[in-house]
């Protein structure tokens, strides 16, 4: 399968639930710029646990779409690994940013 196709589909998995991600992110790149790294632990597990949190709403509410990835070729394991690394990495980045700012 081309790699092309696999990250729109990723994508288009991604953006069911990207607000709430970047909300997430963007108050916890809030709070770091207001307390600084020593808040950084904290904040890396609050990110963590709401991913665990949004991984529960998504497979409560929206199984049935798995199946429209699973016939693209596309496993529920590839769609989450891929997008909580990007969100993961996202987040890391932006904090990294700030810390660079600061």
């Amino acid at each position: 399968m081309k790699i092309l196709k696999i990250i729109s589909l990723v994508w288009t998995f991604y953006r069911s639930f990207i607000f709430a991600s970047l909300l997430i992110t963007a108050s916890c790149i809030g709070l770091f710029w207001e307390y600084g790294l020593s808040i950084f632990a904290i904040l890396f597990w609050f990110k963590v646990a709401t991913l665990g949190v949004t991984y529960y709403f998504i497979n409560s509410y929206k199984y049935r779409e798995y199946y429209y990835f699973q016939n693209l070729g596309i496993s529920k394991t590839l769609l989450w690994a891929a997008t909580i690394s990007f969100d993961l990495f996202l987040f890391v980045l932006f904090i990294f940013q700030i810390y660079k700012l600061t």
